[in-house]
């Protein structure tokens, strides 16, 4: 007797291509390198604004081209509530969009969007405490000469111009925190999808249901039935007169 045994295709993830394994890791551990040195630079140059002192490149870049858009957009959205809103909307918009953007990465369950905004959140806080450091002495260069200084105006309206460099502190520690748990959030989670990476499974085609010949003969006899039965015996004999 001859005992046919079909071999078990595993397609689970232990089957997974170690190639398409290692890439993604890779490519997530560079982009966690890239936001480590970003993150280096800043803490070095948010702590305190030296006048003369040329910021390194990828920070200058990404602090003029992407954090300035956004600080401005959010005076722009808070110009119609009067002039405190007004002030603070550039800084509180410069760390809520980040956020909001965690948020939604979160209610997506992106194990790489989510670190990836929450660390711009912190490193837009680090932003955020050099602007405050500055209010009493007000050096660091805004956009325009007529632009005023926010934190100035709204440290010295809250009577608070004095504890700058406290509350300054309190919002560096706070994102350099944040940006370095971020970016141990997002390797170890990376590291956990390449251990356990997830099935692909093709997406289910719904099958179109075919009925066999006979039951095909059937329902045709039926309608044919159906129409007989429906015309008047007596309408070929009306003509006839």
């Amino acid at each position: 007797m001859t005992i046919l045994r079909q071999r078990s295709v595993n397609t689970g993830p232990s089957a997974a291509d170690p190639l398409e394994r290692i890439i993604p890791l890779a490519l997530k551990t560079l982009l966690y390198i890239f936001l480590a040195i970003y993150l280096f630079q800043a803490a070095e140059m948010f702590i305190e604004y030296q006048p003369g002192h040329q910021w390194p490149f990828l920070l200058w870049a990404i602090r003029n081209s992407i954090f300035l858009f956004i600080h401005e957009g959010g005076h722009g959205l808070f110009m119609f509530f009067g002039r405190t809103l007004h002030a603070l909307g550039g800084s509180f918009w410069q760390i809520m969009f980040p956020v909001v953007s965690f948020v939604i990465a979160i209610r997506k369950r992106s194990h790489v969007v989510a670190p990836f905004a929450l660390f711009w959140a912190g490193a837009n806080m680090l932003d955020v405490s050099l602007y405050m450091r500055d209010a009493p002495v007000r050096v660091l260069p805004l956009l325009g000469p007529r632009s005023g200084h926010d934190w100035f105006y709204l440290f010295n309206k809250w009577g608070v111009l004095d504890s700058a460099g406290t509350i300054a502190d309190l919002m560096y520690y706070l994102g350099l925190f944040i940006c370095i748990g971020s970016i141990l959030a997002g390797m170890f989670l990376a590291i956990q999808r390449y251990l356990n990476p997830l099935p692909y499974t093709l997406p289910e085609v719904p099958q179109k249901k075919i009925s066999p010949p006979s039951a095909q003969l059937s329902n045709s006899l039926e309608r044919m039935l159906k129409q007989n039965e429906s015309k008047d015996p007596f309408e070929g004999e009306s003509g006839q007169k």
